[in-house]
């Protein structure tokens, strides 16, 4: 009984397939934006995650410090149990960095004395993964005599898991108002679907039809609008990340890395259309219980 309801409800809506391809697809798209959304910041957290793990710290000395005191430094901080590496860039390696990639090289030749300070290049060790590990780790960097100012790599990190987090939190706000919507799509569907089978309805209760009974066609036609809009909507944002990852490889192969965008995994996947399921189901159960009632109270109460 149920596969054969299933089945026809199925062929109702094939019979029809100009009305049911634009429920579906306005479904899809309803359901699209929200995934789309969730892995945009899933990308933008992988990618500040990626980044994150090449924090590090710049420490700049004091001019008057000569070349041979920074090597000593440099020495003494590798050896620090936090810190994994320590490199000295001396006045004049940096003033040849600072030439060549600035597109200041003429203006910094036709200078009479070197502006830059030497600079300790440090990485802290894998195991600070927290900002106020690497923070207390630079508060003492700060004092050592030979300090002059400090630099954390982790300040515009910080700004963009901020970002990150609203963003996130957004795509749930998102998620739950589009999941609202395919709920009252999923329904009004389904209530003009009961007005064009009214007469049917009121045929099968008289012959007595329960409620179970009357309701099931209806439920699966809910069912289907949901899965085949989840699945399309599955469809789309691979498609999507499909034509972005190209674009998105080659602009980090650019910066020196190589990112690549992440896809919906199993399980998430596996979410958004039982996800969407559900939501076809819950519209179409309520829209359906709603009318059974109608009848009731007409039936106690007749004009």
């Amino acid at each position: 009984m149920h596969a054969h309801t299933c089945v026809a409800s199925l062929g109702r809506m094939y019979r029809t397939p100009v009305a049911s391809g634009m429920t579906i697809l306005v479904i899809a798209i309803a359901l699209a934006l929200p995934a789309s959304f969730h892995v945009l910041v899933k990308n933008a957290r992988q990618a500040s995650g990626a980044l994150e793990i090449s924090n590090q710290i710049s420490l700049f000395l004091k001019p008057e410090l000569a070349d041979e005191a920074g090597k000593k430094l440099a020495e003494s901080l590798g050896k620090h149990p936090d810190i994994a590496l320590a490199e000295l860039i001396t006045k004049e390696a940096g003033l040849k960095e600072f030439q060549t990639y600035s597109g200041f090289g003429d203006a910094l030749r036709a200078l009479d004395f070197n502006p830059l300070p030497a600079v300790v290049s440090i990485l802290p060790k894998a195991t600070l993964t927290q900002p106020e590990q690497i923070e207390r780790l630079a508060e003492e960097l700060r004092g050592l005599s030979e300090t002059d100012y400090v630099q954390i790599d982790m300040d515009w990190l910080r700004k963009l898991r901020a970002i990150i987090t609203i963003a996130q939190r957004g795509s749930i706000v998102l998620g739950i108002l589009l999941g609202t919507a395919v709920l009252f799509i999923v329904a009004n569907t389904i209530r003009l679907e009961l007005q064009d089978r009214r007469e049917e309805i009121a045929v099968t209760r008289l012959m007595g039809a329960t409620h179970r009974f009357i309701r099931r066609p209806f439920l699966y036609t809910g069912l289907w609008y949901g899965l085949l809009g989840g699945i399309i909507a599955w469809l789309l944002v691979s498609f999507t990340l499909l034509l972005l990852n190209g674009p998105v490889r080659e602009l980090s192969t650019l910066y020196g890395g190589g990112f690549e965008l992440a896809f919906l995994s199993l399980e998430e996947s596996a979410w958004l259309i039982a996800l969407a399921t559900a939501l076809g189901i819950g519209g179409s159960w309520a829209v359906v219980q709603h009318h059974l009632n109608l009848l009731e109270d007409d039936e106690r109460n007749p004009a």
